[in-house]
């Protein structure tokens, strides 16, 4: 939200893409590949919002928010599921079932945007829908989470060589 925002894709070379969404219009030209990439104007928080992305041929997303976006890395303790804690905890089970219409999940890369309800919050992360959940009702936008967690993998291979070589912190080490 309140920042430009990229939007990428491919045609074919030299087409002109335009992509409209909440009163805004925005034009590119396929580079010799066949790639384009725009920004949107920043967007306030709200929606949803139909997104058009017109060609030789046309895409349309229907119920687009912007809000605020947030990551979820990290091993097995991140990746459990709503599920299996809700079993044990009475307020995560009832956090659970409920449809949260402005709090969206994707698991990691090439993942889909599901909207939270009570069948997409059992296979989610707990740690990160109880976060956000409760994000999202305090700061009343929509929320966004990504979870990209995959157990049993040690935590330096979630940091590239520079990245470390860059960190205050670890250059003590």
């Amino acid at each position: 939200r309140d920042l430009a925002a990229p939007v990428w894709g491919t045609a074919e070379a030299g087409e002109e893409v335009t992509v409209s969404i909440a009163g805004q219009s925005h034009t590119a030209k396929a580079d010799t590949e066949g790639r384009w990439r725009l920004e949107l104007n920043p967007l306030e928080a709200g929606g949803p919002h139909v997104l058009s992305i017109k060609a030789s041929n046309a895409v349309e997303l229907n119920d687009v928010l912007v809000g605020d976006v947030w990551v979820g890395s990290g091993q097995s303790n991140m990746a459990g599921g709503v599920g299996g804690y809700a079993k044990r905890d009475e307020g995560l089970a009832k956090l659970a079932g409920g449809t949260y219409p402005h709090l969206r999940m994707c698991r990691g890369r090439g993942g889909v945007w599901q909207q939270s309800n009570p069948k997409t919050n059992q296979g989610f992360s707990a740690l990160l829908f109880a976060f956000g959940q409760r994000l999202q009702e305090e700061l009343d936008v929509p929320v966004g989470l990504i979870l990209g967690a995959v157990g049993g993998t040690p935590s330096g291979r979630w940091l590239t060589d520079e990245m470390l070589a860059n960190n205050a912190a670890t250059k003590t080490f």
